[in-house]
């Protein structure tokens, strides 16, 4: 993921985030985040029993979602789609909504990421040792700690950056010792 499509995501989600009335981010009985009330609208057409009626409902709410979608207040995403966005922030704090990880449910703690493999396009040493990584998916991070590496970071290196505690990340570049690190862009 490069930097363009690293501002996408954080520019769609941002738009996501404005287009939920607090309402939509609220629970219900069950612990649930409902759907936005244009999508359940939709969804509450299944229970108009005149077929006629039915049909008349579907039409009128379809066009309202399809007029919210086209005027950015409602974004539809698949799975593949908040699976790459969720890659391209990973490291970044996020609010706890479900759409990036946050909810408590077993499907979601599933599909959490806690690592992410990927490749060095850039390394630079900057203060007392410590480097600089960009990778290929855009994002930066830092070194934290004063670990020294036993061979030097290059592009074209592969890194693996795993969550550590209390929120800290792990990386380790070609199977060397870990280092902690941080994203910072």
């Amino acid at each position: 993921m490069n930097d363009f499509t690293v501002k996408a995501a954080l520019a769609f989600n941002a738009v996501l985030l404005t287009a939920l009335p607090a309402s939509a981010m609220a629970k219900d009985d069950d612990g649930n985040t409902p759907p936005p009330a244009i999508f359940q609208d939709v969804i509450d057409c299944q229970k108009v029993t005149d077929t006629t009626a039915r049909l008349a409902c579907y039409d009128a709410k379809v066009s309202t979602l399809a007029a919210a979608q086209e005027s950015r207040q409602v974004v539809v995403a698949d799975r593949e789609q908040i699976k790459e966005v969720r890659r391209g922030l990973f490291g970044f704090s996020l609010p706890k909504i479900r759409l990036f990880g946050g909810g408590s449910d077993e499907k979601d703690k599933e599909e959490r990421i806690e690592q992410l493999e990927t490749t060095i396009t850039s390394a630079r040493q900057f203060g007392y040792g410590k480097w600089m990584l960009t990778l290929e998916e855009g994002g930066r991070w830092q070194q934290t700690d004063t670990i020294r590496l036993n061979s030097e970071p290059r592009s074209g290196d592969s890194i693996l950056i795993k969550t550590g505690a209390i929120g800290s990340y792990l990386a380790s570049i070609n199977g060397q010792r870990s280092i902690r690190v941080k994203r910072v862009e």
